[in-house]
């Protein structure tokens, strides 16, 4: 008993409620009678004690205890004066139980037992109908109330699982709003572009125009060479550090309207700092050439002077990996570019949680077999729908002749596609430049047969995708692709080769092989 009620408990007869006994026995000459306590200062409130142990009420055991058991005496206790009203309705009970037979102790034994087995299964049946306390750890397991512990057993061994977990903790707060149309989309202005590339702050207008005009809440812009901007192939793979200043005044000129993925040379020394200082100023992404099979005049790749897993490029990835930051890899892993797929699966397999987007359907739109083997072996490898202004014309025509084998992919693959264009905003681009494109990409996703005016005179068959299937395309994927930590995501086997259509070369880590003796068109890197 605490200190409180130490300094409360007077003697017993001074608080004592009647009790049953009391009320069953007649009354004595000197007894003090019931009207008598009534006079008397009653115990002092939120002094609670149980009946069942005070003697006030018989307990489940005292109904089970056979007839001609003689309880011991149980000290009087104080009992609450709320209590009161309870107590006096039991004794009316029990004097009336008592009048009508012989057998007056068993009647109220059976009731008491009755009244506190009742009690018992109500808590019983509130405690299994309560849910229980879900977290996100626990999102998606079925709702299973907990065993209450009367019925408690040992839990069963743990059975070992292969599985690895597919997430980590959820780095934003984005809640999927699940499917709908391209006007809800519009509307609302939630769609997302992944890859874009721009000259300087004074062209982000004519992004934006477009954006509004198409419902595009926000642009992914790539870092961009001299070579990229201009095609001016002696300036070469230059320029980009200017470049990528310009993507972070354009992110702060137009907050949450635009993202900043710079780039940086393999062969900077300064690569992994630089890195880490434009994302501490607000870059959220990495464009990485290498991989890009551009081969110049003087039959030299210009943006791959060294192999995509070469060691210098191992701690950039591990940081990247560990800090969360998607790496946009354009990568052309076919046959004629020798040793490619062999890098690019070289650095998927090390850095199986870095999260890395392959543009342009992994540049397999014909080889499709490629791209699909690619996805069933690597769940962090994602790709986007764009061909760039360039191919968009080539590109279009293929989807058109095949759409029955796209939409098999997509649906295949739902939550790997994302939006995207791959145009490059520079100096003296009209107005209607980049609406044209937007539109051409969204009519091939969206219609059943449509025509743009950047193929004239021929109507394409579109992909005339479902609605869940499109928002994810032009909005969900993505922010569902930045919301959580990848945790422990292997490869799913072995990459086939046969699927790849390509040869595997013996390479040893980090080796990379001149380009091919072939006469090259000089066209920006379309693939296969």
């Amino acid at each position: 008993m605490s200190k409180h009620h130490d300094d409360d408990h007077r003697d017993p007869h001074d608080h004592k409620e009647p009790s049953l006994k009391d009320a069953l026995m007649p009354e004595k000459p000197g007894m003090v009678t019931p009207e008598a306590r009534k006079r008397r200062p009653g115990p002092r409130k939120n002094r609670r004690e149980h009946r069942d142990s005070s003697g006030d009420a018989p307990s489940l055991k005292d109904a089970l205890l056979p007839e001609n058991h003689v309880p011991k005496p149980v000290p009087a206790k104080a009992t609450h004066a709320g209590d009161q009203k309870t107590d006096e309705t039991l004794v009316r009970d029990w004097r009336v139980a008592a009048d009508t037979s012989n057998n007056s102790r068993v009647i109220p034994k059976i009731v008491g037992a009755a009244i506190i087995l009742g009690f018992a299964v109500v808590l019983t049946i509130g405690y299994r109908g309560a849910p229980p306390v879900r977290g996100t750890a626990d999102a998606g397991k079925s709702n299973v109330a907990a065993t209450p512990a009367a019925e408690a057993k040992p839990p069963a061994p743990t059975e070992p699982t292969t599985a690895p977990a597919r997430h980590g903790e959820p780095l934003t707060d984005w809640v999927d709003p699940g499917p709908m149309s391209l006007a809800e989309m519009k509307e609302k202005r939630l769609i997302v572009d992944v890859h874009e590339h721009i000259e300087s702050l004074a062209e982000a207008p004519l992004f934006l125009k477009a954006m509004d005009q198409f419902g595009i809440q926000t642009m992914c812009l790539m870092g961009s060479s001299k070579f990229t901007l201009t095609l001016n192939e002696p300036v070469g793979f230059t320029g980009y550090d200017e470049n990528n200043e310009e993507l972070l005044k354009i992110v702060q000129a137009y907050p949450g309207r635009f993202e900043a993925w710079p780039t940086l040379s393999p062969e900077d020394p300064d690569k992994l700092a630089k890195i880490q200082d434009l994302v501490r100023r607000g870059a959220t992404g990495v464009k990485l050439y290498t991989g890009h099979g551009y081969v110049t005049k003087k039959h030299e790749y210009m943006f791959h002077p060294v192999a995509m897993d070469d060691p210098a490029m191992l701690p950039f990835y591990a940081w990247c990996e560990e800090n969360y930051i998607p790496i946009v890899l354009h990568v052309n892993p076919f046959g004629e570019k020798k040793g490619f797929a062999e890098e690019f699966v070289a650095v998927l397999t090390q850095f199986p949680d870095m999260k890395v987007v392959a543009p342009h359907f992994i540049l397999s739109t014909v080889k499709s077999n490629r791209l699909q083997e690619l996805l069933d072996t690597f769940p962090n490898l994602y790709t986007d729908v764009s061909f760039g202004d360039y191919f968009m014309k080539e590109r279009l025509l293929y989807i058109s002749k095949e759409p029955d084998k796209f939409k098999r992919i997509f649906k295949k693959y739902p939550d790997r596609f994302m939006f995207a264009t791959d145009l490059v905003m520079i100096k003296g681009r009209k107005d209607d430049w980049a609406p044209v494109q937007f539109q051409a990409y969204i009519d091939m996703l969206t219609k059943e047969t449509y025509t743009s005016p950047a193929i004239p005179g021929v109507t394409l068959n579109g992909l005339n995708l479902p609605d869940d299937l499109l928002s994810r395309i032009l909005f969900r994927n993505y922010h569902a692709f930045r919301k959580y930590r990848p945790v422990n995501t292997k490869p799913q086997g072995e990459i086939d080769w046969k699927r790849m259509s390509v040869s595997p070369v013996e390479r040893k880590p980090g080796e990379a092989f001149p380009p091919v003796p072939k006469v090259d068109t000089g066209a920006p890197d379309g693939g296969a």
